[in-house]
């Protein structure tokens, strides 16, 4: 009669409860976060990108004359201190009527998004700014 006693009380104590479902829950919730992190800081830099694109497509509209590398690496300066400055950069010139053109800046930014836990994503996230050049 004891023995069925013991388990009774046993299985009605829940003293180590919560402390059982914490250390079931925490690892899925690190994770959660962590990628939530891993997601907002590839934003983070595919934004910056965008800015730093138009912003040196500005330039080009002010100097026509600015080369590819120099544009390249206008835009990865202003990546250096709030973002990952390892992105793509190219330049297209294409003419339009009346001697007018029209460049096509773009950017490729290329990251792995890592989960703890999971399998990590490629994310290639590719951006093109269109600026209107002045007749030579």
């Amino acid at each position: 009669m004891s023995a069925r006693r013991g388990i009774g009380a046993l299985a009605r104590d829940s003293r180590g409860a919560t402390a059982v479902e914490f250390a079931c829950v925490l690892p899925v919730f690190i994770a959660m976060v962590m990628g939530i992190f891993q997601f907002g800081w590839t934003q983070h830099c595919a934004s910056s990108l965008r800015a730093a694109l138009e912003q040196a497509s500005r330039a080009l509209m002010l100097n026509p004359s600015l080369s590819e590398s120099t544009l390249r690496s206008m835009v990865q300066a202003k990546l250096q201190n709030g973002a990952d400055p390892n992105v793509a950069v190219s330049l297209a010139i294409d003419p339009v009527n009346n001697g007018a053109r029209i460049a096509r800046l773009t950017g490729v930014y290329q990251r792995s998004l890592g989960v703890p836990l999971l399998m990590s994503f490629p994310v290639d996230y590719r951006t093109t700014v269109v600026t209107a050049l002045p007749p030579p």
